[in-house]
């Protein structure tokens, strides 16, 4: 049946893919037939009765596989004598399918490729791809559905049934004999992103566009920022184009609709950050005022050097970030290699998703807690000198400022004038980051300054002999305890 995918359900389709090719290559290594190396090659005289994995630098499939085809190289190549009998779920580099496929393909990497010499047994096979590139070759002849999900998709041949594509550029030069429905980038803007040689991909502008030669059986829905020229009579249905900006813009609008949405967006975007602001905010004040408040006086005090610092943290923690994550692939491969029990393997998967975790748990909390103490900033800078209100030592006076700057934070950051708003969040961001790892940076060095020294036990001074009673006391030491005679230099 047609596929009809909301955004949520296209993300839905993209984690299915990944977890499923995590689980099909690390959960049934030991139950299968397969390979594992530098290049694998399935020989044209060989056959195979049963799903096969592999886990390749290069796979090669010139052969018979009656089942499923599932697992990770740099480059798959389906060639013009294979037969798969069964679905394909791959990911990897580059996949290119020449040969017969019985089921669905299954994508997830740089580049997929349908050739003019793929043939499919069955009259509703289609193809699901996360990929930077997909490409339905010229005379290449797809028999069901194309869902899409990355940078590009371009369809030179023909697709039996329906297209759904979400990324920056659909180029429709052949057949679809079904609908498309498509999310597209601005067909006004050139893009600046270079070729990838070693796959051999080179990027499109973004946009829709329909070749005068194209064919479309049925209605064309597209979403983008403006509008492209289809020409007449390629559609046999209806054309259903919605304006919908990435970045809003309200100067750019073309529609009084869509500036009615900006605005209605813009408010409630606002509302939702600013609640969300002073719930998180006001969760902190309460249990852990010092993490917001002391980040405040730094923000306040030192806002340029508060700026450097959140832009040191922010550049180092994507080199941080790639170790953390390099060492948990490490781990898995090398279980992986090693031919564990499966317990084992799913462990290592358990210890990369909860580097992952960690990782965007780190991001999250840092971003979020550094746009708090921004609002906080604002709050009590409103507070103080335009309210002119001084009781500023009570819980409830600090969620009154919390208030105050989130709602302000908020309508700022939001405004449908992306200079605008992108600037201050960028700066404001940097600057709120910065002050909190200057504080937890005060809080190390107070740490080990308030640190246990060991003092070595000594016996207490023996007190002066007293002066003999001819010689008078310094001037000054009449008034001072029994037995002081005075500070040693």
């Amino acid at each position: 049946m047609p596929i009809s995918l909301t955004p949520a359900r296209k993300w839905a389709t993209v984690l299915l893919l990944v977890l499923l090719g995590v689980i099909g290559v690390t959960g049934q290594v030991e139950a299968s037939d397969g390979m594992r190396g530098d290049r694998c090659i399935v020989l044209e005289s060989e056959t195979i009765v049963e799903d096969f994995y592999f886990f390749c630098r290069v796979l090669e499939v010139y052969g018979t596989i009656d089942g499923d085809l599932l697992g990770v190289a740099s480059e798959i190549t389906i060639g013009r004598t294979a037969v798969i009998t069964g679905d394909i779920w791959t990911a990897g580099g580059r996949l290119r399918v020449e040969g017969t496929v019985g089921d669905d393909v299954h994508f997830v990497g740089v580049s997929a490729t349908i050739s003019d010499r793929a043939n499919f047994t069955h009259n509703r096979v289609d193809l699901f791809s996360v990929a930077v590139n997909t490409e339905i070759a010229q005379d290449a002849a797809l028999p069901g559905d194309l869902l899409v999900y990355g940078y590009q998709a371009r369809v030179n041949g023909t697709v039996g049934g329906d297209v759904d594509f979400g990324g920056e550029a659909l180029i429709i030069n052949g057949v679809v004999n079904g609908r498309v429905d498509a999310a597209v980038g601005d067909v006004r803007r050139s893009t600046d992103i270079p070729g990838l040689p070693i796959y051999d991909v080179s990027f499109s502008n973004p946009g829709l566009r329909v070749g005068p030669e194209a064919y479309i059986g049925g209605d064309l829905k597209y979403e983008s920022a403006s509008r492209t020229q289809i020409p007449f009579g390629v559609v046999q249905g209806q054309i259903d184009f919605e304006q919908v900006l990435s970045q809003p813009d309200i100067t750019q609008a073309e529609q009084a609709e869509v500036i009615a949405r900006i605005l209605v967006n813009y408010i409630k975007e606002s509302l939702r950050d600013a609640i969300t602001l002073l719930l998180v905010g006001g969760m902190a004040l309460w249990l852990l005022p010092n993490f917001i408040r002391q980040p405040a006086q730094h923000v306040q005090r030192r806002t340029v050097p508060t700026i450097g610092w959140g832009l040191i943290a922010f550049m180092l923690s994507f080199p941080a970030a790639v170790l953390l994550l390099a060492f948990s692939l490490l781990i898995l491969l090398i279980l992986f290699l090693l031919k564990l029990n499966e317990l084992t393997v799913i462990t290592a998967v358990g210890l990369l998703v909860i580097n992952l975790v960690t990782i965007g748990g780190f991001w999250f909390l840092l971003l979020f807690l550094g746009r708090v103490v921004i609002s906080f900033v604002i709050g009590q800078v409103i507070y103080r000198y335009v309210l002119r209100q001084t009781d500023t030592g009570r819980l409830r006076y600090w969620l009154v400022m919390l208030a105050i700057g989130a709602a302000v934070y908020a309508l700022i950051t939001n405004a449908p004038i992306p200079a605008l708003g992108l600037t201050v969040e960028l700066i404001t961001a940097l600057a709120g980051i910065g002050a909190v790892v200057m504080y937890a940076r005060t809080l190390v060095y107070k740490s080990e300054m308030l640190g246990p020294v060991p003092v070595a036990a000594t016996a207490a001074p023996a007190a002066p002999p007293p002066l003999p009673d001819d010689v008078e006391a310094p001037l000054g030491m009449e008034n001072l305890p029994e037995g002081f005679r005075g500070f040693d230099d």
